[in-house]
């Protein structure tokens, strides 16, 4: 009878997983060089699309490079004055909105405590808190961004180079394969993976803050344009970031103006989902990712572990790199196949 038991490699797994906890140690202790490089490679690979198309108008390489880093400087600086101003005017309203949430939820406490002979004090304790840690999210958030800020000279500048070198470090990834014609096709699907998750994910954003906006404003919802911002920033954490950023703009309208603002955002940001995951998503991104779920939702918990939020926002496309190159390796087909999310 004939053994029927697989047969795993030791030394192949053991080489397998130092390799893993290698390059997450890498990650982690090399996030202050690593980190604004990825984020300047996936720039550059999304404005090489615009540079190409000046190209092709006449324009030289030096001059379509220039335009290029010109519009997205002008859309960087717009985005950044709008967020500025809006956390800007909700600082300045901060002790009000603590006010009024303190109100609503003595209110709530004393009828838990009236109907539910509830301990009241320890539930205006746990409401403090509360609030502390919306503080403290609030304050993480604007972290993250002061972070992005703070690089984003050295990032401007690794960019100009990518795409000034372009075709220097295509050569060199050719030169370093055993097959040019395959490494040629993981450089131009990475390329793609890249630049159509950025696009596409930019256009969907714009949707989404028209729609949240638009939704806000008509129901009267306090803070409108700062809610939909903020919801709409949040949106771009693949999966957890709708939640959790229409989870607080729902928190944030219920104790600030009661039920029924909170009711309008949560039909609102409802509605939007339904647009962006039955509309939106297959008309801009389509299947050009083409990720398994659960592995996304895992490499963004991973990567924002190892560089935070800016981590969380590039999982997708990392993960996505990833499976493109596995698809073109031999011996690494396995791998591919557990990315997939059509077999």
């Amino acid at each position: 009878m004939k053994d029927k038991k697989i047969h795993i490699d030791g030394n192949k797994l053991l080489s397998t997983l130092a390799l893993v906890v290698g390059i997450m140690a890498l990650m982690h202790f090399g996030s202050p060089l690593l980190l604004p490089l990825t984020v300047a490679v996936m720039l550059a690979s999304l404005l090489n699309g615009p540079t190409e198309r000046f190209k092709k108008w006449g324009i030289p390489g030096w001059a379509a490079i220039t335009l290029s880093i010109l519009l997205s400087i002008v859309i960087f600086l717009l985005l950044s004055w709008l967020i500025s101003t809006q956390f800007g005017n909700m600082i300045d309203q901060w002790e009000t909105i603590k006010e009024k949430a303190s109100q609503r939820l003595e209110g709530i406490t004393q009828w838990l405590n009236d109907n539910l002979n509830v301990d009241y004090k320890q539930y205006v304790r746990s409401n403090i808190d509360f609030m502390g840690k919306l503080e403290t999210l609030l304050s993480m958030f604007a972290s993250s961004l002061s972070t992005v800020l703070s690089q984003s000279f050295i990032i401007l500048i690794y960019v100009i180079l990518l795409l000034m070198q372009k075709s220097l470090f295509v050569r060199f990834f050719k030169r370093l394969a055993s097959n040019e014609s395959a490494m040629g096709n993981i450089l131009e699907e990475s390329s793609d993976v890249i630049t159509n998750y950025l696009a596409g994910k930019g256009k969907m954003m714009v949707f989404l803050f028209i729609i949240y906006f638009i939704g806000f404003k008509v129901g009267g919802v306090p803070f409108a344009l700062f809610l939909a911002l903020f919801a709409t920033l949040f949106s771009i954490i693949p999966y957890v970031g709708n939640i959790i950023g229409g989870g607080i703009a729902i928190i944030l309208s219920y104790l600030y103006s009661g039920a029924t603002p909170a009711l309008i955002v949560i039909g609102v940001i409802a509605a939007a989902q339904v647009i962006e995951n039955y509309v939106l998503t297959p008309w801009i991104i389509g299947d050009e990712i083409d990720l398994n779920p659960f592995v996304t939702i895992f490499g963004v918990i991973l990567l924002s572990w190892i560089w935070g939020l800016v981590g969380a926002i590039i999982a997708l496309p990392v993960v996505g790199v990833l499976k493109v190159i596995f698809e073109h390796t031999q011996g690494m087909e396995a791998y591919a196949l557990l990315l997939r999310k059509k077999e």
